[in-house]
């Protein structure tokens, strides 16, 4: 017998929705002309500007120098997955235009706290879930949305999953280097207007690191104990961070709690850990500035390294899973290629099977080998970039490759093995805009060919 289709509800990152003015005009989005508006004038995204949410982001693109998520591949391979043509998504909005529709893409305002988008979720999924099963694929900062959802106030509704991909349940340091150091291209700073307007957004707060992410400083561990003089700039942080951080320890509690009263956990989460990843701060003694970079604090066992290039593997681990690894599910891509990567779609695509005996089903497959990455997400046009890479195991080994090489924007290259274990390549000059990236490495000892794919912003 079949089983009948869920509501299916995709939740984008932040920045993965469109967002309008009270015109109707849309001045968040991909594309020449809102680029060009919000680049020379992102107060248009200030908090106090009413806007709403229209739609998703497309294709992945570069929008205010950051390269953007799309989400056509997510929607497309959920429908694929269910059977379903790309016409029976939906977005939502003020009218409930097809209320069977059996996918439901949910742009937010995500300037706004994760508790405020909660509760325009909560609207959505009320009106349209009509008895159905509730299933909420959720990108990036889209989970701690779907999680919060669910643990205040999803009572009544039947959810059945809650599918996370690269979502920072325990913060990101990325959005403390944001906030702090402003926003930046490698050692380049951006307009300040940008970096401003960014320092407004209260859901960037809700990414702060909710981990001792400060290294060798017993008395300022966290985010909202940074001295003064070194937050001076963001107006209310410390005040703002620390509600951030006790929002964020009510939610993993209240999340324990639901499982355990409830008897029911709807969480699978899909994370990556080949990539280096921002995970670390510490007080320069010298210029007494904060200093973001790459790996995880001191106190966090070696096992938890790397993540998908934005979010450290271990923040997208809640409280509510992490004795349960049956729900853990790892994937090779960066951030913004989780939400094209084919197990997602198979995931999914059980509800549109004949239901099988237990007996009957395998594992989860893994592979039995990764390449990691250490590459931005975004470089300049015109600078000579260096990407690293290497092959480790699925337990983290470093593996031996005979050749080692990609494909980025037309041009061929091949890496050169250092003395570390990473291979080195100068990528060739880009031009502007986002460019697909396709990396291999041959002969792997007992593996074979290992491959990825994964898009690189080239800005000027």
């Amino acid at each position: 017998m079949s089983r009948s289709l869920p509501l299916v509800v995709v939740i984008p990152g932040i920045g993965g929705s469109e967002l309008a003015d009270a015109s109707g005009t849309i001045v968040y989005r991909a594309g020449l002309v809102p680029l060009a508006r919000v680049g020379l004038d992102p107060s248009v995204l200030d908090p106090n500007n009413e806007l709403r949410p229209v739609g998703l982001i497309g294709p992945c693109s570069l929008i205010c120098w950051q390269l953007i998520t799309g989400y056509d591949g997510l929607l497309n391979g959920i429908s694929k997955g269910l059977g379903l043509s790309p016409g029976r998504v939906v977005t939502a909005g003020e009218e409930l235009v097809d209320p069977d529709a059996p996918i439901v893409a949910f742009p937010y305002d995500f300037r706004r706290s994760v508790e405020h988008i909660a509760n325009d979720l909560e609207r959505v999924v009320r009106a349209r879930a009509q008895g159905r099963r509730v299933v909420l694929v959720a990108h990036s900062m889209g989970g701690l949305v779907a999680a919060w959802w669910w643990a205040f106030l999803s009572e009544g509704i039947d959810v059945d999953q809650i599918i996370t991909l690269g979502t920072p349940f325990r913060g990101a340091a990325k959005a403390l280097d944001a906030l702090v150091n402003g926003m930046r291209i490698g050692p380049f700073a951006l307009c300040q207007a940008v970096t401003d307007t960014v320092r407004t957004w209260d859901s960037v707060f809700d990414l702060l690191p909710h981990y001792q992410v400060v290294d060798g400083n017993t008395g300022c561990r966290y985010p909202y104990e940074l001295p003064s003089g070194i937050t001076s700039a963001v107006a209310g942080f410390s005040g703002k961070a620390h509600k951030a951080y006790q929002e964020n320890q009510r939610l993993h509690k209240a999340l324990v709690n639901k499982v355990a009263e409830s008897g029911r956990n709807p969480f699978t989460v899909y994370y990556s850990q080949g990539h280096t990843t921002l995970g670390r701060a510490r007080i320069d003694t010298h210029s007494d500035g904060l200093v973001v970079a790459k790996g995880n604090p001191r106190a966090i066992p070696a096992s938890w390294d790397g993540g998908d290039g934005t979010v450290p593997m271990f923040s997208t681990i809640p409280d509510v899973v992490e004795r349960d690894v049956s729900r853990w599910r790892r994937l090779a891509g960066k951030h913004q290629d989780l939400v094209e990567e084919k197990s997602v779609f198979e995931h999914l695509s059980e509800y549109s099977r004949t239901r099988l005996p237990a007996a009957a089903r395998g594992g989860v497959y893994e592979a039995s080998a990764y390449l990691q990455l250490d590459l931005d997400d975004v470089v300049l046009a015109g600078v000579d970039t260096e990407l690293r890479l290497r092959v480790v195991d699925k337990a983290g080994n470093a593996l031996d490759p005979k050749n080692v090489g990609g494909n980025v924007g037309g041009h061929r290259f091949v890496a050169e093995r250092s003395d570390d274990g990473w291979w080195l390549a100068q990528l060739p000059r880009l031009e502007e805009g986002v460019h697909s990236v396709m990396l291999s490495a041959t002969e792997v000892p007992g593996v074979g060919r290992v491959g990825m794919k994964t898009r690189l912003g080239v800005a000027s």
